[in-house]
């Protein structure tokens, strides 16, 4: 399998589902018999999206697997899809009076409130934050058909202010990613990118431009990892998602990893997990229930 081949997990961009090219926001309001905002994604299969997603249930629940997670969205709860999560919706034909507001990073206003990594639940706002949100939502929907002068800056600043409210209804452990250093942050949004293509921390500092002593230090400092044990971990996650979700073998999922030999794909998964990559995929997807073949 070549990298220019197609990828082992689709993966959908923004900028191919929007109905208004160019503004990197994507607002809908799903009732029954509607049909949802990207009608050419199946979304009952394995994917992943290059956005964030927000999520907003009406009088319906909603029920999801995100990674290894089994997602519950009971009535009046937010969750919000991170960019590249492995997704799929065990009831999306059912699933009614729900928004999904989907933007990209770039989108939002300088001064936005910086978002979690993952959410583990949905969360359930009190009612009348619950009602402001689902008013902001209201809002957005009507911005974002009407078309007028200026639509994206009202869009934006609406999304702001709608993701302020929502990163209030969070524990506050998962918000503590403000906090972080920008080195941090840049690191982890380049592991993002490069992931298929760069396997050492040596090419990520220096696409920082730092040494990688001073990455190691500052990404110790603010996590208790190492650099090179956040890249492990990051890897790691990778595999169990292509191990569980896709169709290919071992050997393809290890070269598609950036390691060069199967073997040592087997010893660097079995020292992370205890597992063995195989052991991994037959024993996951008896949990789960689920065969993507």
């Amino acid at each position: 399998m070549r990298k220019d081949q197609q990828p082992v997990i689709t993966s959908y961009r923004l900028e191919d589902l929007l109905v208004v090219p160019g503004l990197m926001i994507d607002v809908h309001y799903k009732t029954l018999g509607a049909i949802h905002h990207h009608p050419h994604a199946d979304l009952t299969k394995a994917h992943r999206h290059e956005f964030y997603t927000l999520a907003v249930t009406g009088s319906q629940c909603s029920q999801h697997m995100v990674d290894f997670r089994q997602i519950d969205m009971p009535p009046h709860s937010i969750f919000l899809l991170s960019p590249w999560q492995i997704h799929l919706s065990a009831d999306i034909a059912l699933t009614a009076d729900l928004y999904l507001i989907s933007f990209t990073p770039d989108f939002l206003p300088a001064g936005a409130p910086v978002l979690p990594l993952c959410m583990e639940k949905a969360v359930t706002p009190d009612a009348e934050a619950f009602k402001d949100i689902w008013l902001l939502c209201e809002q957005l929907l009507r911005e974002f058909n009407n078309r007028k002068a200026l639509q994206q800056q009202v869009l934006q600043h609406f999304l702001a202010v709608l993701l302020t409210l929502f990163t209030r209804c969070l524990p506050e452990n998962s918000t503590a990613s403000h906090l972080q250093p920008e080195l941090l942050i840049r690191y982890r949004e380049l592991m993002e990118s490069h992931l298929l293509s760069w396997s050492s921390c040596g090419e990520y500092a220096r696409a920082l431009h730092v040494t990688t002593d001073h990455l190691n230090e500052v990404v110790k400092q603010e996590t208790g990892q190492t650099a090179s044990a956040l890249l492990a971990a990051r890897r790691i996650l990778e595999a169990k998602r292509m191990l569980l979700h896709s169709t290919h073998g071992i050997k393809e999922i290890a070269w598609y990893l950036q390691f060069n030999e199967v073997t040592y794909f087997n010893r660097f998964f079995k020292q992370h997990t205890g597992q063995t990559p195989l052991g991994f995929r037959i024993a996951s997807r008896e949990k789960y229930h689920y065969n993507p073949e």
